[in-house]
């Protein structure tokens, strides 16, 4: 049986406490993105604000908050190294789950959202709609936005599971 009492001093709350509102603060925004995207049939005119908005979600919320997500992570390991071992399995996914999100929030979010606000206000300086192409490239970030919310659910159920102990 774990013995829990022994990590739970202090520090390592504190580190629990910016851990999850890392968590909270980085990857809970993203959810509602969906529904952003939604209105935008109906209100082409709101785009660039939106992709806007999204870019500095992803600049003050996103990137801070995968940073101290990270750190903080690296924080509970090295406090818990009497509970937990560093090749646990919820451990070596949370590593690995942080690597893919900031890569695909660098790789693939913030230049596909940079590109889509590049080409929605080329459509609405020609008219008062947005293409084709801005439909098909924003229906594939919706796509990969969806995979990557249930790998977030994955692997926040992992966090907190934490199976194959």
């Amino acid at each position: 049986m774990l013995d829990f009492g022994a990590i739970y001093d202090g520090g390592y709350k504190v580190a629990l406490f910016f851990h999850i509102i890392a968590v909270v603060v980085a990857i809970g925004p993203t959810f509602g993105y969906g529904i952003f995207f939604s209105v935008l049939p109906r209100y082409p005119r709101g785009a660039p604000a939106l992709l806007e908005g999204v870019r500095r979600i992803d600049r003050f919320l996103i990137n801070p908050g995968l940073i101290i997500l990270l750190i903080a992570g690296i924080i509970l390991m090295a406090d818990s190294s009497s509970v937990w071992d560093g090749s646990d399995f919820f451990i070596v996914w949370g590593f690995i789950a942080i690597i893919v999100l900031f890569g695909v929030q660098h790789g693939f979010f913030a230049p596909q959202n940079l590109r889509l606000q590049e080409i929605a206000e080329r459509d609405l300086a020609a008219g008062d709609t947005l293409s084709a192409e801005f439909e098909e490239r924003s229906r594939l970030v919706g796509q990969v936005g969806a995979a990557t919310g249930l790998f977030v659910v994955l692997t926040v159920f992992f966090m907190v599971y934490k199976p194959f102990m």
